[in-house]
């Protein structure tokens, strides 16, 4: 059975095979590095790259759509080039990180979750699609999900039987801790509160994309049941584009989440400046990895270079474009899953005559 990535860094399946998004019937096997929209050779680019890095003082990186290796050697050109870096699930990132640093919380697997919980309540917003693939993944019987799975959030969710209109997010999580104390709830959520209380392994899958207010509120709520009412535990809906395999590395190098900057006086952390919109306030030219992502959303700067898939559209229209290999289609290459705590291998397919993104950056160092 084959899984593909964004499965993996939604659920973090495990001793499964993971294939790429980009299949390799459609992937573009003739795509060429481009200079203001003509071709180019690898050399003139990396020459034109270099220029850049010279004439100009900052640069900011973003993106980071990538695999290990590749991550490692863009922090490694961007200490060398003092250059900032963040990347494109910047803000869930911050979110997340910057309630969990504060609170802490006991984070599971969704292998624990498919094998351990008997209560799951998902908290927030969910697109439909994502609670279907959650539940087709989780594999439970359909009276087992009617009993089990619950959702509070701003809308009613058509696929779960148990789902609650929440219409003030931001006071969710003082319902949440009447759950767990010996108060009264409205009549409609008297058996979730029965259920929470005969529960011996109940999870809260939350979406920090939801909000940093919101995944503060939440994780500070968590934090207080688990010291004094009772014990959850909290999955974590997130992490595409190998976001986690991004902060692993960050934090590998700098001990920060992300968000940094590399300057001659160390490196300094800041999730607010460091996005690309307060960069480009700040910077003329930014470049973008990604060569997970065929598509991703880009906040151009004066000047933009994209270094990534070959499959990406408009290609002409950044001032330097490089194709390059893509993990799981034509090389090679290692990502983290959602939670943090397990690799993966992409394995290559098909053979191609690009470079990887490793040995172009170090060409660039």
């Amino acid at each position: 059975m084959k899984t593909y990535i964004n499965d993996f860094f939604w659920f973090g399946l495990t001793n499964q095979k993971v294939t790429s998004d980009a299949h390799e019937a459609c992937y573009n096997l003739s795509s060429s590095p481009l200079i203001d929209g003509k071709k180019a050779s690898i050399k003139e680019v990396t020459r034109r790259i270099k220029k850049i890095f010279d004439e100009e003082d900052l640069v900011h990186f973003d993106g980071l759509s990538c695999d290990q290796k590749s991550l490692d050697q863009i922090l490694n050109l961007a200490e060398k080039k003092r250059s900032s870096v963040n990347h494109m699930e910047a803000e869930e990132i911050n979110n997340f990180f910057s309630a969990f640093q504060k609170y802490g919380g006991s984070l599971v697997s969704f292998n624990e979750i498919k094998k351990r919980s008997d209560l799951i309540i998902f908290l927030g917003d969910f697109e439909e699609s994502q609670i279907q693939r959650f539940l087709n993944k989780v594999g439970w019987s359909r009276t087992k999900i009617e009993k089990s799975i619950f959702l509070l959030g701003k809308k009613k969710n058509t696929i779960l039987k148990n789902s609650f209109e929440f219409r003030e997010p931001l006071n969710l999580g003082g319902q949440i801790l009447d759950f767990f104390k010996n108060t009264s709830v409205p009549e409609k959520f008297k058996r979730l509160k029965k259920k929470i209380n005969l529960s011996r392994y109940p999870v809260m899958v939350i979406n920090s994309k939801n909000g940093l207010i919101f995944t503060d509120q939440l994780l500070k709520v968590f934090a207080f049941i688990n010291n004094n009412l009772g014990k959850i535990r909290i999955f974590r809906f997130c992490g595409l584009n190998n976001s986690s395999g991004f902060v692993n590395s960050c934090i590998s190098k700098t001990g920060f989440p992300g968000s940094v900057s590399f300057t001659d006086w160390g490196v300094t952390y800041n999730p607010n400046d460091y996005d690309a919109k307060q960069q480009k306030k700040l910077k003329k030219t930014q470049i973008f990895f990604s060569n997970l992502n065929q598509e991703p959303k880009i906040e151009n700067f004066k000047k933009n270079i994209f270094i990534g898939h070959p499959n990406k559209k408009n290609k002409e229209n950044f001032d330097i474009y490089i194709p390059v290999k893509t993990p799981g289609v034509d090389t090679e290459g290692l990502i983290v899953r959602s939670d943090g705590a397990g690799v993966m291998k992409l394995e290559k397919k098909i053979n191609s005559q690009y470079i990887e993104m490793r040995q172009l950056i170090n060409q660039l160092i």
